[in-house]
């Protein structure tokens, strides 16, 4: 076997050419916008990067099979490419301003308030605010809940909706009050499961934004029901290695999970369009859906060559590439008018 000879190019080789489709299906939501207008605080590492530009690297990497935010110095090879890929507008951040703005991101009312202004219908987990206890909350509940349950011997259940000022930025830039409804599931336990006499009552709070018109109970039930998704778990755990998540705080890591089902979608979105181009590669049965493996290794992690002519940038994909014509495909479909 004759021997290779390995030389460094000067020539812009990219490796995840996909993220362009990525970008192309964000590009045609006003979700980073929306998230661009959420105040960020000056006293932070990189404050002039926009949220959606935080937000936009984290997706990528995600789309990459990558959580680690270390993996955001990647993009620092070709930092132009990956901007104009994503959309993002000012930078990539470093991988400690990653860190430290996704920690900040989480659980925010201008994150309410980017679903109000989007008009979508929502139900997000609440998480108790500063100078909020469990205890103030069966306090509260025991006073005025009107709808009480004891499914057992010392099991008690406080089910019902409380009302709460939020104020938030809109798309425009100007401050607004909202009321939101909150559902709360209050538990008092003052014995376990098998009976025995617990010496301080164990208190379990939930607490729940949306602003559906559905019953208390149709509420917690919707919420709880995100368990069902058990099948498709597998997939985010080892395809796009979303096991073990980036940091010790348990409120960022409720922030990746939900990007990672974005970026899931994002994945999906790809890989059924990618069925309908007639000029894909072809499979030994029919397919319905493809892997997120399939769509990463294949899509995302499909070699381009870019070069410039004029105003115009031009990726090119090797002619040896059987999945060339369905990136062409899929591409033309996502592209933006």
């Amino acid at each position: 076997m004759k021997k290779l000879v390995i030389e460094f190019s000067n020539e812009r080789l990219i490796t995840p050419s996909g993220l362009s489709l990525v970008g192309q299906l964000l590009g045609k939501s006003s979700f980073i916008k929306k998230c661009n207008n959420m105040k960020v605080d000056g006293k932070r590492s990189q404050s002039q990067i926009k949220n959606g530009d935080i937000l936009l690297s984290y997706i990528g990497l995600l789309c990459q099979g990558k959580t680690s935010y270390d993996s955001i110095n990647e993009m620092s090879d070709d930092p132009e490419y990956y901007r104009l890929a994503l959309g993002i507008t000012r930078a990539i951040p470093s991988a400690e301003t990653l860190r430290q703005r996704m920690d900040a991101c989480n659980d925010a009312a201008e994150n309410l308030g980017i679903l109000i202004e989007d008009g979508s219908w929502f139900i997000v987990k609440r998480n108790l605010r500063r100078g909020e206890s469990k205890e103030d909350w069966i306090f509260k509940v025991k006073e005025c809940c009107k709808d009480i349950r004891n499914p057992r011997y010392g099991k008690t259940v406080y089910i019902g909706s409380s009302w709460k000022d939020v104020v938030y930025t809109d798309s425009e830039g100007e401050s607004k009050t909202i009321t939101m409804r909150i559902v709360y599931e209050v538990i008092e336990r003052t014995t376990d499961k098998n009976g025995q006499f617990l010496l301080v009552p164990d208190i379990e709070c939930n607490t729940i934004w949306t602003n559906l018109g559905w019953s208390d109970d149709d509420i917690i039930n919707g919420y709880h029901a995100h368990g069902e998704c058990e099948q498709f778990h597998s997939e985010i755990k080892t395809d796009m290695d979303v096991e073990r998540l980036p940091s010790g705080k348990f409120d960022t890591n409720e922030l990746v999970l939900e990007l990672t089902v974005l970026a899931y979608n994002i994945l999906r979105l790809i890989g059924q369009e990618s069925l309908k181009s007639k000029r894909a590669p072809k499979t030994k049965h029919p397919v319905k859906r493809r892997r997120i493996r399939t769509v990463i290794g294949n899509l995302i992690q499909i070699a381009g060559h870019i070069t410039t002519h004029g105003r115009r940038i031009v990726l090119a994909i090797g002619s040896s590439n059987v999945w060339r014509h369905a990136f062409m495909d899929v591409y033309n479909r996502f592209a933006l008018a």
